[in-house]
């Protein structure tokens, strides 16, 4: 019998390479539905090729779409501020950490995980991705854009696909 288990792993690696993309910083997101409208997002931070050592960042939320935002878990060392959305001015919402000593610093090459916020989505579905800024905190300045990346969940399909070769074996032996 051919052994086609090859086809599945092509797949799964073209899957991550479509949906992981090139920046010099990349924060991911996992999304957790709390209950009814609240959800709770996850941030893991890696600085993938920033010259500098990330000291701020600043991830938006719509105003349109997020009420009632709260800062859940922080790592150590690492400040938290939240700005609340406001459709009247209108401000888009802000989640802003800032790192409380270079010991904290996220350095080239690592990745700092454990920033959580909770909030009310107003929208229908998933809450989307977000616009992200890191922020050199004593000039200010923008070193860096981006958007968030969701943590990749693998589709069905891939799932039917890595299951799929063990069940024909299965059906093959009964054949037998």
């Amino acid at each position: 019998m051919k052994d086609n288990s090859w086809i599945g792993l092509s797949i799964l690696v073209s899957w991550l390479g479509i949906a992981i993309p090139a920046h010099a910083t990349i924060i991911s997101v996992d999304t957790t539905n709390l209950s009814g409208n609240t959800w709770e997002f996850s941030y893991s931070v890696t600085n993938d090729t920033l010259p500098v050592a990330i000291e701020e960042f600043t991830i938006f939320f719509d105003a349109g779409l997020y009420r009632n935002i709260v800062t859940g878990l922080v790592p150590a060392d690492w400040d938290p501020l939240i700005v609340q959305p406001d459709t009247l001015v209108p401000l888009d919402g802000a989640y802003d950490a800032l790192a409380l000593g270079a010991g904290a610093a996220i350095a080239t090459g690592e990745t700092v995980a454990g920033f959580a916020v909770r909030f009310d989505y107003l929208g229908l579905g998933v809450p989307g991705l977000q616009a992200f800024d890191i922020i050199d905190p004593n000039t200010f300045l923008v070193l860096g854009s981006g958007t968030t990346i969701l943590v990749p969940s693998p589709p069905v399909i891939l799932l039917i696909w890595g299951i799929l070769p063990a069940f024909l074996r299965v059906v093959n032996i009964e054949k037998i």
